[in-house]
């Protein structure tokens, strides 16, 4: 009996070991730049049940990025140094994201939306 187990163990070390981990299937990653008022992109569309992956670059100066009504969601964004952050879009609805660091004269303006279907 024990040498019966012996190949299925080593399988199993092999496959944690050895394979590639596949990342899971509801994931959408958003490669997003922050500048002067401004995301881009300014809306990104999901299915519920989706996890957002931001990968986010300020091309002009600092800002911040932020989805309105999540408790410490605010991420600093230093220019020209990628900042991710990942969102669970759990409801079908728009929320908004925003600037959560003071950016200038028309820093409340700088906002875009998730449209979770």
């Amino acid at each position: 009996m024990r040498y019966r187990v012996m190949p299925v163990v080593a399988a199993f070390f092999f496959a944690v070991c050895f394979l590639p981990a596949q990342p899971p299937q509801n994931v959408k990653e958003v490669e997003m730049t922050a500048k002067k008022y401004e995301f881009s992109p300014g809306t990104v569309e999901v299915p519920a049940g989706t996890v957002v992956r931001f990968k986010i670059t300020a091309l002009d100066r600092e800002h911040g990025f932020e989805i309105e009504g999540l408790k410490d969601s605010c991420v600093k964004l230093e220019k020209d140094k990628p900042a991710t952050f990942e969102y669970k879009a759990e409801k079908p609805g728009t929320f908004t994201f925003k600037c959560c660091k003071r950016c200038g004269f028309s820093h409340g303006k700088m906002k875009g939306t998730i449209v979770v279907k």
